[in-house]
């Protein structure tokens, strides 16, 4: 565990705020005042130090004093949707589903797949009128903000190797099992259609794969 942990309450996140806000969370005394103190200009009357305008609107923390109770049902809710994902999706193709650790829960802000096919996929999903999403299309080292770092693909192999393979499908609390049934027909049927050319990978020739991530700079 470390010393702090941050909360983002976009409003797209599990538990979301009408704006944009976020918290920090910290059992070090000392780390509180001082996260305080930055986060109202330095210091209030006396400023102490250099700081940001980084308060919390209260309009927001009153909507998510509101939302808060229901987080666990949501949260329930989201584990059935992944749940009927991964048995409808077993086998389909060389699509990989999310899989927590025995002794882990996941409280699936997204539900990302990988695939070799994942740009194909994607198009096809969206013919068929369901949005999915390219939550982080290029691995944080391989940005240009970073450039100045001199990261290469060998640096961060996972990374790279997954960036052009993960996609995003639709869940939500409210989403019912007939829709989650219909993705996951439209990813089986991309698979059986014989217009589509795809590349046909088994789990374990993937995971193989991934060991031999590719070592070619990013153009």
């Amino acid at each position: 565990m470390g010393d702090v942990a941050t909360f983002s309450f976009y409003p797209g996140k599990n538990l979301g705020a009408y704006g944009d806000a976020g918290c920090v969370v910290t059992n070090d005394n000392g780390l509180a005042d001082w996260m305080v103190t930055f986060a109202r200009h330095g210091g209030k009357g006396d400023h102490v130090m250099e700081g940001i305008n980084s308060r919390m609107d209260g309009l927001q923390a009153a909507i998510l004093n509101v939302k808060l109770p229901h987080l666990p049902a949501w949260t329930a809710a989201r584990r059935g949707v992944a749940a009927c994902y991964n048995e409808l999706l077993e086998n389909v193709g060389d699509v990989i589903t999310p899989t927590p650790k025995s002794d882990r829960d996941h409280v699936y802000h997204l539900y990302v797949v990988r695939t070799e096919n994942r740009d194909a996929l994607r198009e096809h999903l969206s013919q068929a009128g369901i949005s999915t999403v390219l939550n982080y299309p290029k691995a944080l080292p391989f940005y240009p903000a970073y450039a100045y770092l001199g990261h290469v693909p060998q640096d961060f192999p996972a990374a790279y190797f997954n960036q052009s393979r993960i996609l995003s499908l639709p869940i939500y609390p409210e989403m019912s099992e007939e829709a989650t049934t219909h993705v996951a027909d439209t990813i089986a049927h991309f698979w059986g259609s014989e217009s589509a050319k795809v590349i046909q990978l088994t789990t374990a020739n993937l995971i193989a794969a991934e060991a031999r991530a590719p070592v070619v700079a990013d153009n």
